[in-house]
């Protein structure tokens, strides 16, 4: 993965961008309404100008994060006669990089494309990995592929135009990297009291260098990558159960955080920690996340969602759980009534 962070990126951007030989007809820029307006002006100077018609706008939120929105993308890159030498430039949140990085890799059998993450979630998570695709039948993920983005380019320029919620999303990302990989690292994400201090480059940092060492060791999501799973099997499952179920979806990260608390129950029944580094977990997210009204009769419905989920083996689900704040384990076995408890502990 070609990363560039902060002045890097700002210096790289436009030679990365020359170093593809796409010109202003084969160069192509991907954002939504929000991005476009916000976040393209920040980089004006930097990027080639484009006509409009090489400027691709796709609605934001989760809910268009689908194979519909593929598909105004592929007509749109068809129509403007795109090429296999064409570059798709994704401006945005983990929609836009995610939906981007599919429809490029999967546009005349892949062209290349250049990840501008814009929020926090992106900068520290979806733009990281390589991993590409769409929800579908309001499911986290069952579409993708892998495809290598050939730059990511992360600045916090664009951070100061998110608003709280965003912040958080990604931030619940960060403190999953602390709990699976760096105990001092989740003991100063902890200690955190501010928004404004979570957006700190040095810690954005940490969690890119985190993650881009754990999916150096695994490409293809076969073995050490289930690291990055925590929090991911119970909180994909609440996630797609709020699509359909709740007034307002909650977001990636709210749904991570309340799948961490629930996965560190799990890991404190299963012996592997103790009940008090569980309840610490909880009280640390509970700082910053609310808790949906969920009643119990709705923990199987939200149980079946995990059903899909890509870690399923035959009909056992399997988790990823801690063994100590800062060391986790992968691929544990867990059953329904356990999932039924874990559910209740998160969601209390």
């Amino acid at each position: 993965m070609n990363i560039y962070i902060e002045q890097q990126a700002e210096n790289s951007l436009n030679a990365v961008i020359n170093e593809c030989n796409a010109n202003e007809n084969k160069l192509f820029l991907l954002c939504d309404e929000n991005t476009l307006h916000y976040c393209l002006p920040k980089i004006s100077g930097i990027i080639p100008a484009l006509p409009d018609g090489n400027k691709i706008v796709i609605p934001s939120g989760e809910k268009h994060k689908d194979l519909a929105t593929c598909n105004l993308i592929w007509q749109t890159l068809l129509q403007q006669q795109a090429d296999t030498h064409s570059v798709l430039i994704c401006l945005g949140g983990g929609v836009v990089c995610d939906t981007g990085g599919f429809s490029a890799a999967t546009f005349k059998r892949g062209i290349r494309h250049i990840l501008i993450p814009t929020t926090l979630m992106a900068q520290v998570d979806a733009a990281i990995g390589d991993k590409t695709g769409v929800n579908f039948q309001n499911t986290k993920n069952q579409i993708g592929v892998y495809a290598p983005a050939y730059a990511i380019c992360i600045m916090s320029r664009f951070l100061k135009t998110l608003p709280q919620n965003e912040i958080l999303s990604g931030f619940a990302e960060m403190l999953k990297h602390g709990l699976i990989a760096d105990g001092a690292y989740w003991q100063k994400l902890a200690g955190i009291a501010r928004y404004s201090d979570i957006l700190n480059m040095q810690l954005i940092q940490k969690s890119v260098h985190i993650k881009t060492k754990i999916c150096g060791t695994d490409g293809k999501d076969e073995n050490e990558r289930h690291q990055l799973n925590f929090g991911h099997t119970i909180g994909h499952a609440l996630e797609s159960f709020s699509f359909t179920h709740l007034q307002s979806p909650l977001t990636h990260g709210h749904a991570v955080a309340l799948g961490c608390i629930a996965e560190s129950y799990l890991s404190a029944q299963k012996g592997l920690i103790s009940m008090s580094e569980a309840d610490n977990i909880r009280q640390v997210f509970n700082k910053w996340f609310s808790v949906p009204d969920i009643s119990a009769e709705n923990y199987p419905v939200i149980a079946d969602y995990m059903q899909y989920d890509k870690k399923r083996h035959n009909q056992h689900l399997n988790c990823t759980l801690l063994t100590g704040i800062g060391h986790c384990i992968i691929n544990q076995d867990v059953g329904r009534n356990e999932i039924f408890d874990a559910l209740a502990y998160c969601l209390q």
